[in-house]
């Protein structure tokens, strides 16, 4: 049966570990996506007869319209933040799990102890370039595409987040 009341709309907090990101514009989008391969045989030529989950990801993408100096610290974890610059260029192999953060994306409509529509990425890192806007006529707002990577520490089925309340 229908139901009105699962139609939403609205915006969404979003927080980074600890830090919560503030303002976006534009609206914040989650994407998960299967990579499923084909099993093919000779006698059904290329329709597939059989398809295998190979990998998941699980991105959000947020649109931050506070484009501060520990927003961009978060967008470029190869950089080195301090509270007033952003130190870019160095040598390479540093393994995003070690910045990697629990990002919550939190609908506003809902009092902060509703946690039932929550998107929750368990390891978290940014994994777009970063371009930063100077427009006369728009607000400077910097896109991050955060993109969960599996945590070992969860149990199967559950090892790059989740969709709802956690608690329930």
């Amino acid at each position: 049966m229908s139901d009105i009341s699962n139609v939403k709309m609205g915006v969404c907090s979003v927080t980074f570990g600890t830090t919560a990101l503030g303002h976006t514009k534009g609206g914040v989008t989650v994407t998960y996506e299967p990579d499923i391969h084909d099993i093919t045989v000779d006698q059904y030529g290329s329709t597939p007869a059989e398809k295998i989950l190979i990998g998941q990801k699980l991105k959000a993408t947020v649109p931050l319209a506070e484009s501060s100096i520990a927003n961009l610290a978060i967008a470029i974890p190869a950089g080195d933040g301090l509270a007033s610059s952003i130190k870019l260029g160095g040598e390479v192999g540093l393994r995003l799990s070690s910045v990697a953060e629990t990002l919550v994306l939190h609908p506003i409509a809902n009092d902060s102890d509703d946690l039932s529509e929550d998107v929750v990425i368990y390891k978290a890192i940014v994994t777009n370039s970063i371009d930063i806007p100077f427009k006369v006529d728009e607000e400077r707002v910097v896109e991050l595409e955060f993109e969960g990577i599996i945590d070992e520490t969860r149990l199967d089925g559950d090892m790059l987040g989740l969709i709802g309340d956690s608690g329930a």
